[in-house]
């Protein structure tokens, strides 16, 4: 099935989504979009693929703001992993991680803010069936889950 909006192919299998990335679609945004179109309150998800111009943070606890770095070269996803919850005003927040291999097998990981799919992602969400809430800490200002 393909949305409106949504680049990527995908398949719901009882309360799991089976997503397949095309070359060019924004990763991150994307399974945003789905989030958003299908309703997902609350879940979390894998994926392996290869992406290209990433952006990648790390958060400085001291500092309590993120630092990040552009890569402008191909990788392939070794790990994504993350989870999805909804902000105060309904929005879905997709958090992730990423680990990459670059062409000389080195590994760079960190908080995957932006990716271009350069061949193929797949990725599978399992939807919670329930709303998980994010809100913001006032330590931090990062939207952690409120259980």
């Amino acid at each position: 099935m393909k949305l409106r909006g949504v680049c990527m192919k995908f398949r719901k299998i009882n309360s799991d989504y089976v997503i397949k990335m095309e070359k060019g679609d924004d990763l991150v945004k994307e399974i945003t979009k789905l989030c958003k179109s299908e309703n997902i309150k609350g879940g979390y998800f894998t994926g392996i693929g290869a992406v290209s111009n990433v952006k990648l943070g790390w958060f400085n606890p001291v500092e309590k703001v993120y630092q990040t770095k552009d890569f402008d070269q191909y990788f392939e996803i070794t790990s994504l992993v993350g989870n999805i919850g909804r902000l105060p005003n309904g929005d879905p927040l997709v958090h992730n991680h990423v680990t990459l291999s670059d062409s000389n097998f080195n590994v760079t990981a960190g908080h995957l803010f932006e990716g271009k799919v350069s061949l193929a992602v797949e990725i599978f969400i399992r939807d919670l069936g329930e709303e998980l809430e994010k809100a913001q800490d006032p330590e931090f200002h990062l939207n952690f889950l409120k259980l």
